[in-house]
């Protein structure tokens, strides 16, 4: 029999089962921290981006460096001059050591100009967030990060997906649809 097959309230876990739990949980946690960061990066929600960083953190952002949450007011700035930009996360290498932790993230960003225009012009990046977080009062935040770069481009004049004004287009918080319930939203009208 195994366990999923066993009623929870008979399970019990070894010290080293327990033990192992505890460890997956708790790089759970650290890695929903790097997944809120770059929705909030994503989406322009102020909320999630400061979330992720502890209000003495650092962020060393390449064009920016200093105070984490000095560093969101920053990006949300640049971030509001975009028509759009994506985060893709990779893996994440993490080592938890008691109440800290390092976190390596692979990351590969683009940026679009344009979305009213017949060709976009795109910026991308790839690399790492590096980070350090702490855990206070049980909640895991970055208290250091570092943006590493392996490589990047920028590619002009780019012609659209055929179609692409068909589908549903990615906006900011609140208003990006994935805000709202989708099972609310049926060709624009709410169900």
């Amino acid at each position: 029999m195994t366990m999923s097959e066993r009623d929870p309230d008979e399970v019990t876990l070894t010290r080293a089962e327990y033990a192992r739990v505890v460890q997956l949980l708790e790089r759970d946690a650290i890695r929903q921290v790097v997944v809120r960061y770059v929705r909030g990066a994503d989406r322009l929600d102020e909320e999630l981006e400061r979330g992720a960083y502890w209000p003495d953190g650092y962020d060393n952002h390449g064009l920016f460096r200093g105070n984490a949450q000095d560093f969101v007011t920053w990006a949300l700035g640049l971030g509001g001059q975009l028509a759009g930009i994506q985060h893709l996360l990779g893996q994440s290498f993490i080592e938890i050591e008691g109440d800290g932790a390092k976190c390596e993230t692979y990351f590969q960003v683009c940026e679009s100009s344009s979305r009213d225009t017949p060709t976009d012009d795109l910026r991308l990046l790839g690399g790492r967030y590096v980070d350090i977080l702490q855990k206070r009062d049980d909640v895991w935040k970055i208290s250091h990060r570092d943006v590493v770069v392996d490589w990047s481009a920028s590619l002009h004049d780019v012609d659209r997906f055929p179609g692409v004004r068909e589908f549903t287009a990615g906006d900011r918080a609140p208003d990006d649809y994935s805000y709202h319930p989708i099972s609310m939203k049926r060709d624009g009208k709410a169900t």
